[in-house]
C-alpha cells in the first residue's frame, strides 16, 4: 500500500519575504543603528518593487497572447460574436494582477 501526504507543509514565499524583510530592517536598525524613518522609507520603496515584479510575474507572453486576440477577431465573421458572454469562455481570462 503506497500512501503519498498531499496536505503538505509549505510557508508561501510572500510570507518568506516578509520575514527576511523584517530581519534585515532589525539588523540595520539595532546592530548598525541607522534611523528607523530611513528604514522604514527604503522597506516601503523595496516592497513597491517587489510587489509590482511580483504581479507582472507570467506576462512572459502577454503581448502574443493580445496580438493573437486581435489577429482572432478580425478574421470572425459577424454570426460568431456572442452578445451574451459564453460561461466558459477563457479567451479574456487573465489571472495576472496587475494591468
Amino acid at each position: 500500500m503506497n500512501v503519498t501526504s498531499t496536505n503538505k507543509f509549505r510557508i508561501p514565499i510572500w510570507m518568506l519575504a516578509a520575514i527576511d524583510g523584517i530581519s534585515i530592517a532589525l539588523v540595520a536598525i539595532f546592530i548598525y543603528k541607522v534611523n528607523p524613518g530611513l528604514v522604514l522609507s527604503y522597506g516601503l520603496i523595496a516592497v513597491m518593487f517587489l510587489s509590482h515584479i511580483f504581479m507582472h510575474s507570467g506576462h512572459g507572453n502577454h503581448h502574443d497572447h493580445q496580438e493573437h486576440d486581435n489577429q482572432a477577431n478580425l478574421y470572425n465573421s459577424p454570426g460568431e460574436f456572442h452578445p451574451v458572454p459564453v460561461k466558459n469562455d477563457d479567451t479574456n481570462n487573465h489571472s495576472h494582477g496587475c494591468h
